[in-house]
């Protein structure tokens, strides 16, 4: 039985006085780690006293460390005194600012895991945090998920301390909070929850932390295992909780009056609360000229209809209710399919699966050679099934546009879910022809409309009564111009509507 830690893997041994009992109790709980750096020196000329230092290579900066720290406390602390040395040492002794005091093994043991440096001093029951954490890290990357024509390049790391200096960075608020949290019973990953307190709903920062702490998990390693922790309905196929990449758009959710929730080796964030409205917006909507950013939002939430739809629509006008396409249409259409051994739906279906795998092999394979193998996979298979009078060229016709359609919604796992839907309209049509696919959409509709984001409706505006959908229509389907969009949504704090107003002059 592990003696040094309870049922939820926090140390349980006490800080003693004594020097040696504590490097004992250090060496028994970092036994077999090489990586572990521990370093005994002894300070002062006249007043002697041992100190230990610990901490972890590879994540602590060395030369700070070895700089503004250990030279110091060699070099500069012949005059130590007799008594109260912990003090002495911890304003003197220590160059860097950001130090700390740590009175449990617990809060040692967390502090030297997360790449600080602990300074033990003999005599004394407590120790000294000093912060040369260091990463290595890939500094502010490009966005590769979220590209924009106009506007910012930048895209989160996996460093957390970046990712909040760049909302710091957007956000020049003293009102801007950042609450920091712990999850993992073993990984002990840091988040920070970060929103504007006068902003933010009441009681939604309180409900987002129950939520996360609801569960004991031994390890999070990204957001989206945080994101499918917190979300109320878990068999929905629709996200409730939306993710990016772009700190700009980060930014502008907290403006809003939203929660950004960032985990320590992501580089993916969460947004709290979210509509479906959220998941068709993109951040140069913002930025380009409104006319613009609306007919591209118009072809967006059509395009969203054809990527679930139009397969299915497909198969239940052929196969149910042919006589409303027009005669030479209809004669077009089968003779393309003469000599075509498979039904349509089997068809369709092969198709839609063949897509779905050139797709998946595309993202796995490293960069050039992803895309170049989905669009020349695409093009040979397209080509060939059609040249064996394996499926009909409508079909291939149909399908390809149906998965550049859903590439148009700016959000993956928004998109994700609709390719999901589709299939279920698919098989609908295929047993009930136009009624099976007009209850298929019904199914759909009825179950976004049930939906809920931290108590906010899912489908706000266009299936609540009790918002002001004069305002909250101006920046949904369309994008009203800028000095329009006067008011914040309705899952803001509402003491805090108005974001836009003239100057008086």
């Amino acid at each position: 039985m592990d003696i040094l830690h309870d049922q939820d893997n926090m140390v349980t041994a006490k800080i003693s006085t004594n020097l040696k009992e504590n490097i004992d109790i250090l060496e028994a709980l970092f036994v077999e780690c090489s990586d572990v750096i521990k370093r005994t020196l002894v300070i002062g000329n006249y007043n002697k006293v041992q100190i230990y230092m610990i901490y972890i290579d590879g994540m602590v900066n060395k030369e700070l460390l070895e700089e503004d720290t250990i030279k110091n406390l060699i070099f500069k602390m012949d005059d130590l005194p007799s008594d109260n040395q912990y003090e002495y040492i911890k304003e003197k002794g220590l160059r860097t600012a950001d130090i700390g005091e740590l009175l449990t093994m617990q809060n040692i043991t967390q502090t030297i895991l997360s790449g600080d440096t602990v300074l033990l001093i003999d005599g004394y029951d407590k120790a000294i945090k000093i912060a040369s954490r260091f990463y290595p890290n890939r500094g502010v990357p490009e966005t590769k998920t979220e590209v924009v024509v106009r506007g910012s390049k930048e895209s989160f790391s996996e460093v957390l301390i970046i990712n909040r200096s760049l909302i710091r960075r957007r956000i020049r608020d003293t009102k801007l909070k950042v609450k920091p949290i712990q999850v993992g019973v073993r990984s002990k990953t840091d988040i920070s929850i970060m929103y504007i307190e006068d902003l933010v709903q009441e009681g939604l920062v309180d409900e987002i932390v129950n939520k996360i702490n609801d569960y004991v998990i031994d390890g999070i390693f990204d957001s989206g295992m945080l994101e499918q922790l917190t979300e109320s309905s878990w068999y929905s196929p629709f996200p409730q909780v939306q993710s990016t990449e772009r700190p700009d758009k980060a930014a502008s959710a907290i403006l809003e009056g939203r929660v950004v929730v960032m985990v320590d080796c992501s580089p993916m964030v969460l947004l709290f609360p979210t509509t479906i409205v959220s998941f068709f917006q993109a951040s140069d909507d913002y930025y380009n000229r409104w006319e613009l950013a609306s007919i591209t939002r118009i072809l967006r939430y059509i395009a969203a209809f054809f990527a679930i739809a139009l397969p299915a629509f497909y198969i239940s006008v052929i196969n149910f209710q042919p006589e409303i396409i027009p005669t030479p249409l209809t004669l077009s259409l089968a003779a393309a399919r003469d000599g075509v051994p498979f039904s349509v739906v089997i068809e369709v279906i092969v198709m839609e699966v063949a897509f779905e795998l050139i797709s998946e092999a595309g993202i796995r394979l490293p960069g050039p050679m992803g895309s170049t193998v989905g669009i020349v996979g695409g093009l040979i298979i397209g080509n060939s099934a059609v040249a064996a009078n394996l499926v009909s060229p409508i079909i291939v016709i149909i399908v390809a546009l149906t998965a550049i359609c859903s590439f148009t919604i700016p959000n993956e796992a928004f998109a994700q879910a609709f390719r999901l839907n589709r299939y279920l309209l698919i098989i609908l049509s295929a047993f009930l022809g136009f009624y099976g696919f007009l209850l298929g959409i019904m199914i759909i509709v009825t179950h976004l409309a049930g939906l809920k984001s931290f108590g906010i409706p899912y489908l706000i505006p266009f299936a609540v009564c009790e918002v002001d959908k004069n305002s909250e229509t101006r920046d949904s389907i369309l994008r009203f111009p800028t000095f329009a969009l006067k008011e914040r949504p309705a899952y803001a704090n509402q003491k805090q509507k108005i974001k836009l107003r003239k100057k008086n002059k």
